[in-house]
């Protein structure tokens, strides 16, 4: 949950490191305060179901460059996975450029039974999305920029523990306590 309910931050979530997403409709307690239209789980990849090593670089128009890496794997009933991404770019409209640094750690402890997790989570990113230019504008460069800047600064750092154990085939007991720091910049026009 971000402090405005209507925001959410994807620069903060690497995508390289989601496993699954699930939609949960209504309005449910137990995924926070602003799930009145209800809420997005996502689950981050383990080494147990993500072993090996990935990598993936790209490039392309306006300056963009782009790297991720990930690798996992398991040693008995530990596991662990860790996946960094660091994107940069000019943008295609004047005085935009953005960069994005990422960074998933994931370490677990699995039997029959019990499961847990700890996760660590930091993002620092740089992203400039200049405001939209009045149409007469658009006759002269698409590329113009009418107010200048908008950039948000977003950086977090989150350390999660979840876990769960099963006392028989109907019994459960789940928990998941974390601490998240975000500290967002944003200066605009």
């Amino acid at each position: 949950n971000e402090p405005f309910g209507d925001v959410v931050n994807w620069n903060l979530i690497p995508q390289g490191a989601i496993s699954s997403m699930s939609i949960i409709p209504g309005s449910n307690p137990l995924y926070g305060l602003n799930t009145l239209g209800g809420a997005l789980a996502i689950r981050t990849k383990s080494g147990r179901q993500h072993p090996g090593l990935g990598a993936e670089v790209y490039g392309g128009s306006f300056g963009r460059k782009a790297a991720e890496v990930e690798y996992g794997g398991q040693k008995g009933v530990w596991d662990y996975y860790v996946s960094g991404h660091l994107f940069e770019e000019d943008g295609w409209r004047d005085f935009s450029p953005s960069d994005v640094r990422q960074l998933f750690a994931k370490v677990g402890h699995e039997t029959e039974t019990t499961d847990f997790d700890l996760s660590l989570t930091y993002a620092d990113n740089d992203l400039i999305g200049n405001e939209l230019v009045p149409l007469s504008f658009f006759d002269r460069r698409r590329e113009s920029v009418f107010t200048r800047p908008d950039q948000s600064l977003n950086e977090m750092t989150m350390l999660n523990l979840t876990g769960s154990h099963y006392f028989s085939d109907t019994w459960q007991i789940a928990g998941n306590i974390y601490h998240r720091r975000s500290d967002r910049i944003g200066l605009n026009g």
